[in-house]
């Protein structure tokens, strides 16, 4: 007993660390202030032929001086036909730009790195192809570099779909993962960022970042943070506030989602900061903890109150923290399919780990080891 009150004790005290850090973030507000910085938006897309249209209507409507944006789609050898989509935006009011990848090179890293090569203006603003945003987008993240004096920005992302338990799961876990980042930003102790919504200063990719992790998949983006904030903790910055949210598709189905989270978690291992490398090993075994308190129960049955007791505490001290977070971007919490997600969330954990390790998956229609 006196070891499952200190399991309760520690995750307790663990999500209010969270909670301070999120509600110590000073929360910035967009100015009728004209942008002087000049923006390039990259984006690496492949076989996404559909998602483009969306994608370029939210950019055209960027509340952003033309001759200080432009926008360049880097191509990663897509299979599909997307020319007759980028032909339907003749008048688009940015400089448009479409590159491919050439031979030998491919994945998101590659393109990422091409398309900034190539870019115009000093500033680099990334999103994903299955993206959207507010028209002042691109003003409030540069408005919040300028403000904090940051050379890197991360911002936040959230899923804009249909209602259903797969979409809600994702949802949820998705701003349990933004405020975590966040928070622990704010504590000193950067971890995660999305690619889908940062904002950096060209000089900071010209000496290939990833020569390290190249042959990963996924992590253009915490990577890069973690260098920049070695090399300087005030170059790193997060924006908090609603005009700076990117909207992006879940993935609609059990099969995509865990390609998607085995290649997340594929990167763990080359984290090269140990802040990193603890909060993620502690994050697992937390969840290893809660997906054997089963057994423990099954072995001493004495002890199931206490067991249901521990379950319940971490369901209603996770949920403070996601609450807070969905409220302060105006998105809604339901509290029953939340306390659904929580049930099961521990060996999603644990399941997702352990295939992050396994070694290769499926994603975007390319074989990745």
């Amino acid at each position: 007993m006196i070891i499952l009150l200190l399991i309760g004790l520690c995750y307790g005290s663990w999500i209010v660390y969270l909670l301070h850090g999120w509600h110590a973030i000073p929360v910035t507000q967009v100015t009728a202030a004209l942008p002087t910085q000049g923006i390039s938006v990259v984006v690496a897309f492949r076989n996404e032929a559909h998602r483009l249209e969306r994608l370029l209507r939210a950019l055209a409507k960027q509340d952003y001086p033309a001759s200080l944006l432009e926008v360049i789609l880097v191509n990663d050898h897509s299979e599909d036909l997307f020319e007759p989509t980028l032909q339907a935006f003749s008048s688009f009011p940015f400089v448009l730009r479409v590159l491919s990848l050439g031979d030998g090179k491919f994945g998101k890293k590659q393109a990422i790195a091409y398309g900034v090569s190539q870019a115009s203006h000093p500033w680099i603003l990334t999103t994903d192809a299955d993206c959207t945003a507010g028209a002042t987008w691109a003003k409030a993240m540069m408005q919040h570099a300028e403000a904090s004096g940051a050379r890197f920005v991360f911002g936040p992302v959230a899923f804009e779909t249909e209602r259903s338990f797969l979409t809600d799961f994702q949802q949820i876990e998705l701003f349990s993962l933004i405020g975590s980042g966040a928070a622990l930003w704010q504590q000193g102790l950067p971890t995660m960022c999305n690619g889908a919504n940062l904002l950096y200063k060209k000089t900071l990719v010209e000496h290939d970042p990833y020569a390290l992790n190249r042959h990963l998949a996924s992590g253009d983006d915490e990577f890069l943070m973690h260098q920049v904030y070695q090399q300087d903790h005030k170059a790193v910055s997060f924006a908090k506030n609603r005009e700076t949210l990117v909207l992006t598709e879940p993935c609609f189905s059990w099969s995509v989602l865990y390609h998607q989270r085995k290649r997340w978690a594929s990167k763990w291992g080359a984290y090269r900061m140990a802040h990193v490398q603890r909060i993620a090993l502690g994050v697992f075994l937390a969840n290893l903890v809660y997906v054997l308190l089963p057994l423990l129960a099954f072995k001493t049955p004495v002890l199931i109150p206490w067991i249901i007791g521990i379950y319940g505490f971490r369901w209603i001290m996770d949920g403070i923290f996601i609450h807070e977070i969905t409220r302060f971007y105006n998105k809604p919490f339901n509290l029953v399919r939340y306390a659904e997600v929580a049930t099961i969330y521990p060996w999603y954990v644990l399941i997702s780990a352990l295939a992050g390790r396994a070694g290769k998956y499926t994603w975007k229609g390319r074989k990745v080891s």
